[in-house]
């Protein structure tokens, strides 16, 4: 991802806000240029560009800097192709260019989450040779309760 690419990262980052069925999108270019770029970014994409300078589809990722192995873990957060561009290996060499990033930058692997509901995506995913971590559940505290929890 380069600096010129925002106005497109921010079209497909809420295209699959969209897609994940959530309405609640805020971000902005100017947000994606603070994070993204810096000393010390807090999340960086892997871009496939198309025909007239258009991104078709990215991959969002980013790190946790610390574990208990005293090595960072990298987390993809989202995978997105443009739907008209599916089926072309587009997703594929996006993740193909992280696993790339991965490697040169010391990762021992990289995770990510999937929908429960989008089993196409699970399907490709396990194409590739992932599989699911059934070892972990995701867990989510909303506000009304993180208050009530704030006042015991």
């Amino acid at each position: 991802m380069q600096k010129a690419d925002i106005p497109e990262v921010l079209r497909l980052m809420e295209a699959i806000v969209v897609f994940e069925g959530d309405t609640d999108f805020s971000l902005t270019e100017n947000d994606l240029l603070k994070r993204g770029f810096g000393d010390r970014p807090e999340f960086g994409a892997i871009v496939a560009q198309g025909e007239k300078n258009q991104l078709i589809g990215i991959a969002v990722h980013y790190n946790i800097p610390f574990m208990h192995n005293h090595n960072p873990s990298l987390m993809l957060k989202w995978l997105y192709v443009d739907t008209n561009h599916r089926g072309k290996s587009v997703g594929r060499k996006l993740l193909s260019g992280l696993a790339q990033y991965a490697l040169k930058h010391g990762y021992k692997k990289f995770n990510w989450f999937v929908l429960g509901s989008n089993v196409d995506a699970q399907k490709f995913y396990q194409s590739i040779g992932a599989n699911p971590d059934n070892k972990w559940i995701r867990w989510t505290i909303t506000p009304h309760n993180m208050a009530q929890l704030s006042r015991e």
